[in-house]
This record gives structure tokens, C-alpha cells and sequence, in this order.
């Protein structure tokens, strides 16, 4: 049955919902509504492998995208000054382990030799600022980072040209059916008009601007469990050689962290942190001697980490940041908005009045999802820094009960497969957890080497650890800012 979808908020998180649902359901009629008075957060974005699946799903033509979004390849993350023992480590999954059992055999033979796991089984080319070079080269990555203001004119633009109407203005209330209290219908502030609907989507960030009107707002914080609450952003210029990192940097700093995200042509940057111990100006300033240079902020926000526990209610859903928020490590707000739109998609065409179960299931399988994202984010904090008070306090903050869980079984032995069970709708499966643990310094070399002993897998795992990289190092490579000037090139940029 053709229904109609409306999604307020025109940001990322709601034009993703709108081309997920319009690819996935083209009978479908999705109207959008926004301001073009209200902006949207964000100097420089990164997306995570979700973005491929995201892509695939709307046919969304990629060399297309790079070009329109000022995009540019993202292989990973490199994390720096995040703990004395281990100063850099890359986040770059590629490879999948080998297994005996749920024993992660080439995965804990690097731990037993103090190998990094990246260069161990990733694409070393992005240490040097190349990418892999293929009959599609902007092909070889399924993560990009995007000029957030660039790539959300390009997903408007999506839009239109697939019939998914736009209404430039704000809404004022909705109107709901006092039996079943689903929403009928929203009004409109600038032309008054009335806007009806089958399904409705909140996407207006943390304006929150359909759920503040339904009954429950039950909001699950993770102050306890994250230092940082606020943010500054603020671009930079390219670097001065020319070059584009194919990755994302995140450097630990003295009350949180800075960020750094190349495009095609600025880097766009950001320093989140702690407001206990570091004020606005204070943050400022600590970025400007990084940089090494005076610097503006774009925007300063404040933000409470954490989720809405029921963020579908009756006829309505929040995608996005109206539905929670970690924090911007590891780039898991569009990564967010798409799987719980893929999620969504599998109620829709046969949602109607009283189907209690399926709203009960996405809330119980989003909050699993947010537990996902904090254990991870969390880990991240397990630091032995202790040379300011920002990071002596987190020494001995609270940890969520999975990451507890995590670090006592690690302490025990390595990790497995088992420890973090596969989960379409995670963002983050075991072998992100692996990277970001060893990288942190929290797993037992020992119980690697009993393992590595009990099932007998060294001469095995030094052998296939040598093929993993005699082919990784066989790709040939380009370097990434010329192979992005000679894609604008043959768009007659």
C-alpha cells in the first residue's frame, strides 16, 4: 500500500531517510520539510563503511559524489597522544581474521610479536598519501570525508531529482487522532499550510521538534561514562604540500581531543572537551598553539551525551540526532541515522495502529545499538594519561558495564569472536574493538602467546601474515590529492 512519509529536517540524517526510503519503497510519497533559516552543525564529516551500503541502496554514483561533496578517501583513523605506551595508532579494519573456532589466530599472533594490527593486515599506501589504483581508484575505500554544508546541498539535490518533495519552512504543532494518538497532520509557520501523513520522521537534530510533543522523553545519559560535553569547530586551510591524507586525524589534547578532517579543498577541524575543566576560550587557545596559529571558531555547541529511550512513539520516529548523541569520535552520527533507517524500513509497509511489538523491537534493537557506540567510545578513554585532570579523572571513571565486562575477559585472555557478537545493525563488530584495544594498550600479550601455543598456530599465522602483506604492499598506488585533481579534471573542473 503507497503511504506517505514525512520527515522533518533536511540535514544529513533526514535526506539520508528520505533517499533510503524513496530507493527502498519508489511508490512511496516522502515529502521533507526545513528552514532554510536554521543551519546545520558540522566544519568537515566523516562517514564510516556504512556510507557504501548507504550509497549502493540509492544507486548514487561515486565519482559523482567526490565531486559535488569535495570529498576524499578515508582508509581510517590515526589516533595520537591518546596514552604514553602506544603515542600513534591507526583504526583501519581491512582483512578478515582468521579463525579456529572463535580464536582470532593472525589477530592475536600481531599482539604476541607487539605488531600494530593495521600495518600488520591494512593498506599501508595511506601513511604516505596514496590510494589504491584500480579501473575505478575512488571505488577502492567505502568511507569518504565531505564538506558536511557541500554534501548536504549534493543530497538535496538527490532529492529533488527523485521526486521527494521539499517544503522550505517550520512547523509550528502537529495535530493527532485522539484515539490512537498517532500524528494526522502537522502545521506549517510561514505559509500555514497543513502537511498530512501516514509516518512521520523526526530529523531536526537536537531541536527534537515532533518528539517534544509526544508524551515521552525518558532520556538515558552517558555523562557518567564520557568526559566531554562540548565542542568547538572551525576550518583550516589545505596542507601547505599539496598532499590530502586519505584518513582522519583525532589527536588527544589536554581536556579531550581535536580532530581533523581533509577535503578537496580545506581541512575542517573541531576540539572536543571537557567544560569541567576547560572553558571556551580556554579551548581556543589550546587549539591555537596546536595549530600554532590564531584561530576562530565556526560554531561552539554544548551537547548531553546519551539517547532517548523510546524514540519511536505511536506514528512517529527520531533518526538522527534527535534520537541521542555520543560524541563526534569515530564518526558515528551518519552511520547512525542509516542503520536506523535500514531498521526502520523493515516495519514500514506493514506498520499500522496497534502494532505495539514492532515499535517495542526498534527501541529495544536502537538502544542495543547506543550500547555499541558507548562501549566503543568509551574504550577510547582507557588511557594511562595522567598528566592533566581531565585525564586523571578518567583513571577512575565509571565504565559501562560491557566495556567492564570486555576489559576483565581481555585482561584473561585475548579477544574472540564470541565477545561481541556479530550484529547487522552494530556499528562496530569485534575486529573495530580489536584495533582501538590494542591501540589503547589494554590486551594481555601473554594470553595471546597460551593461545598462540595451545593451537599450535605460529608457524601457520607467520606464513599468512607474510601473504596478507606481500598483497597489500603488491597494490599499485596513486597519490590521492592528484588522482582527486585529475577526477575534477574529467568533469571539466
Amino acid at each position: 500500500m503507497k503511504k506517505k512519509i514525512v520527515i522533518v529536517g533536511s540535514g544529513t540524517a533526514g535526506a539520508v531517510s528520505a533517499l533510503l526510503i524513496k530507493s527502498l519503497f519508489p511508490f512511496y510519497d516522502v515529502t521533507v520539510i526545513s528552514s532554510s533559516v536554521i543551519g546545520i552543525i558540522g566544519v568537515g564529516e566523516g562517514s564510516t563503511e556504512h556510507w557504501k551500503q548507504f550509497t549502493n541502496l540509492c544507486d548514487i554514483n561515486t565519482e559523482d559524489m567526490i565531486v559535488n561533496t569535495d570529498a576524499t578517501h578515508k582508509y581510517g583513523i590515526l589516533f595520537e597522544n591518546w596514552n604514553k605506551s602506544i603515542p600513534k595508532y591507526f583504526h583501519s579494519v581491512a582483512g578478515k581474521p582468521i579463525e579456529k573456532g572463535s580464536f582470532m589466530a593472525n589477530y592475536s599472533f600481531a599482539l604476541a610479536n607487539d605488531m600494530m594490527l593495521t600495518p600488520a593486515f591494512s593498506w599501508l599506501g595511506m601513511t604516505e598519501d596514496r590510494i589504491i589504483k584500480k579501473e575505478f581508484p575512488h571505488r577502492s575505500t567505502n568511507q569518504y570525508h565531505f564538506d558536511t554544508f557541500k554534501l548536504n546541498k549534493y543530497l538535496l539535490s538527490l532529492m529533488e531529482n527523485r521526486s521527494i518533495k521539499h517544503i522550505d519552512d517550520e512547523v509550528s504543532s502537529i495535530n493527532r487522532n485522539i484515539e490512537t494518538g498517532f500524528i494526522e497532520s502537522i502545521n506549517l509557520i510561514k505559509n500555514k499550510q497543513i502537511i498530512y501523513g501516514d509516518f512521520f520522521i523526526d530529523a531536526s537534530g537536537f531541536q527534537r521538534i515532533l518528539m517534544k510533543q509526544l508524551e515521552n522523553n525518558d532520556f538515558v545519559p552517558y555523562k557518567k561514562y564520557l568526559p566531554c560535553d562540548s565542542a568547538i569547530a572551525f576550518p583550516t586551510e589545505s596542507d601547505p604540500s599539496g598532499r590530502i591524507k586519505p584518513y582522519t586525524r583525532a589527536i588527544a589534547l589536554n581536556n579531550g581531543w581535536m580532530w581533523e578532517i581533509p577535503t578537496q579543498s580545506r581541512r575542517g577541524n573541531g576540539y572536543v572537551f571537557n567544560s569541567d575543566f576547560c572553558t571556551v576560550d580556554e579551548a581556543v587557545k589550546e587549539v591555537s598553539i596546536a595549530h600554532e596559529m590564531e584561530i576562530t571558531p565556526a560554531r561552539s555547541f554544548k551537547f548531553d551525551a546519551g539517547y532517548y529511550k523510546e524514540c519511536w512513539q505511536y506514528n512517529c520516529v527520531a533518526i538522527g540526532l534527535s534520537s541521542g548523541f555520543v560524541e563526534p569520535l569515530e564518526a558515528t552520527s551518519i552511520s547512525t541515522a542509516i542503520q536506523q533507517t535500514k531498521l526502520l524500513c523493515s516495519y514500514l509497509p506493514t506498520f499500522k495502529n496497534g502494532n505495539n511489538t514492532s515499535i517495542k523491537h526498534f527501541n529495544k534493537t536502537f538502544a542495543g545499538m547506543m550500547d555499541n557506540i558507548l562501549t566503543m567510545i568509551s574504550l577510547h578513554y582507557v588511557s594511562d594519561r595522567d598528566d592533566t585532570d581531565m585525564w586523571r579523572a578518567q583513571l577512575t571513571a565509571e565504565k559501562p558495564e560491557m566495556l567492564k565486562e570486555l576489559l576483565e575477559l581481555w585482561s584473561e585472555r585475548s579477544p574472540e569472536r564470541i565477545d561481541v557478537l556479530p550484529n547487522p545493525t552494530n556499528l562496530f563488530q569485534i575486529e573495530h574493538f580489536w584495533h582501538v584495544a590494542q591501540g589503547q594498550g589494554v590486551l594481555n600479550k601473554n594470553a595471546a602467546i597460551a593461545q598462540l601455543d595451545a593451537y599450535n598456530s605460529w608457524y601457520n599465522m607467520s606464513k599468512a601474515i607474510s601473504e596478507i602483506k606481500a598483497q597489500n604492499y603488491a597494490d599499485e598506488s596513486i597519490d590521492h590529492a592528484e588522482s582527486l585533481r585529475e577526477l575534477r579534471k574529467s568533469y571539466g573542473i
